[in-house]
């Protein structure tokens, strides 16, 4: 199946202000790729992106914390999620997500481990849904599987797609997750779009949505640093940004188009702050 996608989202990297915005991007990104301060220290500054990325992306459900007091809880060893209060938990979870993605992005320079579209899926979706089972919010049955009745907790209108029509788009994120050859940019934004307005799960779709597409854009090679944080545009603007995802479910190529450039200048932004995060790891402090 994922041949078959590949055709299509071709065509929609040439919808109207797509190929622009995907410039810039791919802009921003190689300016990043070169930067003094992951010549030596790219894997430090991976780290603190995975930080920066797990409390912009938790942000945007309601679960806020300070960069540095997750710095501190990762510094510490801290960081079970099971052990900490319900909003702590939240980005705990996502910075135990983040850091499995990292695993999975391959060296600066390297080539990434093979990870099958559905396997990481379910993985990513267990770091973020384990410890809501040991504390009883959550049916252990539901955590790395697709929902296949019922509508997710976190729903956001009565137009969420259940029964064959769920089944095919999930089918569909995991098409465009195998589709190594199409666009990086396009897959990413389309997995995002996908797991954040079908909602395949139960709970935790959206920050599953933007944990996979920082995976998909580093392993397509769109930020092969890893460095990027496109999620703190989303979590700058929340309003912006669900207004992006919701022309996006529109299925109309201007409401399409408007989700991909909505993305693509969320990878240039992203890539301009990894950039101040380098120089700040080159200098010896979290910028």
């Amino acid at each position: 199946m994922s041949s078959d996608v590949v055709p299509a989202l071709e065509r929609l990297a040439l919808l109207d202000g797509v190929p622009e915005a995907a410039a810039g991007a791919r802009e921003a990104a190689a300016d990043l790729r070169w930067h003094e301060g992951l010549r030596r220290r790219w894997r430090e500054a991976r780290a603190e992106a995975a930080v920066r990325s797990a409390v912009a992306g938790a942000s945007l459900d309601g679960a806020r914390a300070p960069a540095s007091w997750l710095r501190g809880r990762v510094a510490a060893g801290d960081v079970d999620p099971a052990a900490a209060r319900a909003e702590e938990a939240a980005v705990l979870a996502a910075w135990r997500a983040q850091v499995h993605a990292g695993a999975l992005f391959g060296d600066l320079g390297g080539r990434a481990p093979r990870a099958p579209g559905a396997e990481v899926m379910a993985g990513l979706h267990r770091d973020l849904t384990a410890h809501l089972v040991a504390a009883g919010a959550l049916q252990a049955g539901d955590v790395g599987r697709p929902r296949t009745t019922g509508r997710a907790r976190d729903a956001a209108g009565a137009d969420e797609p259940v029964g064959a029509e769920l089944e095919a788009r999930t089918a569909l994120v995991v098409a465009v997750l195998d589709a190594e050859r199409a666009p990086g940019l396009v897959r990413a934004a389309v997995v995002h779009a996908e797991v954040a307005t079908a909602r395949p799960f139960v709970t935790a779709n959206g920050q599953l949505a933007r944990v996979l597409a920082r995976l998909v854009l580093v392993r397509s090679g769109v930020d092969p640093t890893g460095v990027a944080l496109p999620d703190e545009m989303h979590a700058g603007d929340p309003l912006a940004y669900r207004r992006a995802l919701a022309a996006y479910a529109t299925g109309t190529p201007d409401g399409v188009a408007t989700w991909l450039v909505h993305q693509a200048e969320a990878v240039t932004a992203g890539a301009r702050a990894g950039a101040g995060l380098a120089t700040g790891v080159l200098a010896g402090r979290p910028a």
